[in-house]
C-alpha cells in the first residue's frame, strides 16, 4: 500500500489511550478488522497472520491444545522470519518464554527434556543451559524480570501483568516515534489494542488461568 493509503487507514482509527487510563475500547474488533480492509491485498495476508498470532490464546473451544500451540509456533516462526515484523513482536514473544519458564520453575519443573517444545524465540536454549541460575542470567539484558519473578512468587498478578503489558506498549510507542502512518503503524495499533482489551477485561482469577493454561499447554500436560 503507498503511503497514502496508510494515511487514509490510520488516520480513520481512533486515538488508542493508555491501557490503564482507559475506560472502555474505543473501537470494536470487528469494526477494528473491517477498517483493515482498506488495505492491499499482501498486507492483509500479513494482518491475517499477526491477527491470528495475537489472538492464539483465545481460540475457540473446539481447538485441541496441539491445534493452539501449532498456530502460536507458525505465527511466531513467520513473525521472526519478518524484518517489518520481528522488532514490533521480539519482546512480547520473549516475554512468554520467559513467564513461561518463570512459572516452570515456580512450581518445581525441572528444566525441559531434550525435544520438549514450550517456548519459542532466541531465549529457549540460553533459559535452557541457565535453568538454575538465579532469573536464567537474563537480567543484565532484561533487568525487569527480577521483579517479574518477585510478582509471580507473591501472586501479585496484577502488578506483574501491567508490568508486562507497559513495557510492550513503551517500546512499541519508542519505535513509532518517527513513523507515523506506515505498515508499522497498523501492526502497533493492533497490538495495543490488544493490550487494551486484555486490561480491560482483567481479574486475578483469569489472569492465574492464564498462567496455568500456558505452563499446561507448553509442558503437554
Amino acid at each position: 500500500m503507498k503511503n497514502k493509503g496508510y494515511y487514509t487507514l490510520v488516520t480513520s482509527l481512533p486515538y488508542l489511550p493508555r491501557f490503564d487510563k482507559a475506560d472502555r475500547l474505543p473501537i470494536t474488533r470487528e469494526r477494528l478488522m473491517q477498517r483493515l480492509k482498506m488495505l492491499d491485498a499482501e498486507d492483509i495476508k500479513l494482518v491475517e497472520i499477526v491477527a491470528e498470532f495475537i489472538a492464539w490464546s483465545r481460540q475457540p473451544v473446539g481447538r485441541t491444545d496441539a491445534e493452539i500451540l501449532s498456530i502460536y509456533h507458525r505465527g511466531a516462526k513467520q513473525i521472526f522470519e519478518s524484518k517489518l515484523l520481528k522488532p514490533l513482536f521480539e519482546l512480547s514473544i520473549n516475554q512468554k518464554t520467559m513467564m513461561t519458564a518463570l512459572r516452570r520453575r515456580e512450581k518445581g519443573l525441572l528444566r525441559s527434556t531434550p525435544g520438549e517444545l514450550w517456548g519459542v524465540g532466541p531465549l529457549v536454549s540460553h533459559i535452557e543451559q541457565n535453568w538454575d541460575k538465579p532469573f536464567f542470567r537474563l537480567q543484565s539484558t532484561y533487568p525487569w524480570i527480577v521483579q517479574a519473578e518477585n510478582y509471580l512468587h507473591e501472586g501479585e498478578l496484577l502488578k506483574l501483568e501491567y508490568l508486562l503489558f507497559n513495557l510492550i506498549w513503551n517500546k512499541l510507542e519508542f519505535m513509532l516515534i518517527k513513523n507515523y502512518f506506515g505498515f508499522e503503524v497498523v501492526v502497533a495499533y493492533l497490538l495495543k489494542w490488544d493490550i487494551l482489551q486484555q486490561w480491560l477485561s482483567y481479574n486475578i482469577e483469569e489472569a492465574k488461568a492464564r498462567f496455568d493454561e500456558l505452563v499446561l499447554e507448553t509442558i503437554n500436560e
